[in-house]
């Protein structure tokens, strides 16, 4: 982590080569997103990580506008460095075995600095000791962050490596039947934090009335942050939960609580029908408990990613109130640019990022582009190209209850426009988080642009029984707002019956 004078942190400037926007490119996002939240992910990924276990991830361009984040790689690149890592330090017992540990370590230092904080009032704290603070929380926490961004370049690895495995012990030629053995086995065996958070507020309503209001107060400390994003850190009042606990009690809730209680349960059944099935050798079960754990691990990480979020959204709060300079406008600096010495003034040097923001990123440096020139850069890898096909294709992630399903296509690109998600709608976006997870319920399938089997879309939509399929790369520049569209989990394709 760099620190320093602000003027020559937002100046960074050079005229290095970024990726050429014509190769085949791995796209994550765009997702609602702002620098300080992403810069704790995008720094650590590169000459941190390489330093802890001797690969990072290559080159990669991060362009920031209109509160959205897009992290662009070159596709072989990654598959190839995602390679070298998981060869040397996952599919290596003993390298394994310290990775996990330091993943475990650095867990346990977060865990506690985050306990430091709860029973810390931050917006009450003097300025010097504001500032110590948040310098130790987020050396905690960019430490962490390098042990835990190469979670991908496991998966990306292990996923296909499952995928290809389980063909070649396939017996049956039917691509349904592998498609949804193929979503059995790459399923964690635990639910996410969002189905255990559904699961622990159904059970508030089989508690005896007078008993409901206070499991709800403390309900509400324990997920007050589950609706945060890359953009902002929200804390849900106990009116929220209220609302919620309203809603589900005109449900079915006993039946959706039993549902989940018993889905852990359940897929392990499946996956051991599926091992007698195919005869699977040892050496394909490892296989198969390294992909839950890294699916598992997934979730996990993005439930501390957002209490620090929460924190990081009280930090810049805080440092509002003493530089005088509005939240919106600190969260668009990056790790100890928050913490030098500011004043009102700089809110001028700052601005200029509101309009774009790109980071030029390897294992050798950071480089930053803002304003006008960071929009150029941009628009050679956003300007969309008109698409016309009336079907697409991707991976199929969950078959849901149904072979087919049909219903009205919503562009979701932001959280912010999660709300025009109505049940029943095809939810089509370029990638979901777990705050999507509002529109997910609702939704009657989810379509992504990008994703595998072990992306959150995936997981989250055999959590909820609904179809979805992923990777289809184009969903979003082919289907149009209001498209009645229809999925085949068959096939994994994407009809689109009527334009809007």
């Amino acid at each position: 982590m760099c620190e320093g004078n602000l003027a020559y942190q937002l100046t960074r400037y050079s005229d290095n080569r970024m990726l050429d926007p014509k190769r085949s490119l791995f796209h994550w996002g765009p997702i609602s997103a702002c620098p300080l939240f992403m810069y704790f992910t995008i720094e650590p990924a590169f000459v941190p990580l390489k330093n802890l276990f001797g690969t990072c991830y290559p080159p990669s361009t991060i362009l920031f506008w209109d509160n959205k984040v897009l992290w662009l790689l070159d596709n072989q690149e990654f598959a190839d460095y995602s390679k070298k890592f998981t060869d040397s330090m996952i599919l290596n017992t003993a390298n394994r075995r310290r990775y996990f540990s330091i993943w475990n370590d650095r867990t346990k230092h977060l865990i506690d600095v985050l306990k430091q904080l709860d029973e810390t009032n931050i917006s009450k704290l003097s300025k010097d000791v504001l500032v110590s603070l948040y310098r130790k929380f987020s050396k905690i926490y960019y430490d962490w962050w390098t042990a835990t961004i190469s979670l991908e370049l496991a998966t990306v690895t292990l996923e296909p490596m499952l995928g290809n495995q389980l063909k070649k012990l396939f017996k049956k030629q039917n691509e349904k039947d592998y498609t949804h053995d193929y979503s059995i086995l790459t399923s964690p065996l635990t639910l996410t934090f969002y189905r255990k958070e559904q699961k622990d507020l159904l059970s508030i309503l089989t508690l005896p009335k007078n008993k409901q209001i206070e499991a709800l107060k403390k309900h509400q400390q324990q997920y007050y942050w589950i609706l945060n994003s890359y953009l902002e850190g929200k804390i849900l009042d106990l009116n929220y939960f209220k609302a919620e606990l309203s809603k589900a009690e005109k449900t079915d809730y006993k039946k959706t609580l039993l549902e989940i209680i018993e889905y852990p349960t359940e897929i392990l059944r499946q996956k051991e029908r599926l091992y007698l099935k195919i005869n699977a050798p040892k050496e394909f079960l490892e296989l198969v408990s390294l992909v839950e754990t890294f699916s598992a691990l997934q979730d996990e990480r993005k439930m501390y990613n957002f209490l620090g979020d929460h924190y990081l959204q009280q930090f810049a709060e805080a440092f509002s109130i003493k530089y005088h300079i509005e939240p919106a406008l600190l969260k668009l600096l990056v790790l100890d640019e928050l913490s030098v010495s500011l004043d009102k003034n700089d809110s001028a040097r700052i601005k200029p990022r509101k309009t774009g923001f790109v980071m030029d990123a390897s294992n050798k440096e950071i480089v930053h582009y803002d304003g006008p020139n960071a929009l150029v850069i941009a628009n050679q890898y956003t300007d969309v190209p008109i698409i016309n096909k009336n079907e697409i294709r991707g991976t199929v992630a969950s078959t849901g209850s149904q072979k087919r399903y049909r219903g009205t296509a919503k562009i979701i690109l932001t959280i912010g426009n999660i709300g025009n998600i109505h049940t029943g709608d095809i939810l089509v976006t370029t990638m979901t988080s777990p705050d999507f997870v509002i529109g997910i319920k609702k939704a009657g399938a989810i379509i992504t642009d990008a994703g595998g089997m072990l992306c959150h879309a995936a997981i989250v939509s055999r959590e909820f029984k609904k179809p979805c399929i992923v990777g289809t790369e184009i969903a979003t520049k082919v289907i149009h707002d209001e498209d009645i569209v229809e999925l085949d989990s068959d096939r994994g394709t994407v009809k689109i019956i009527k334009h809007a």
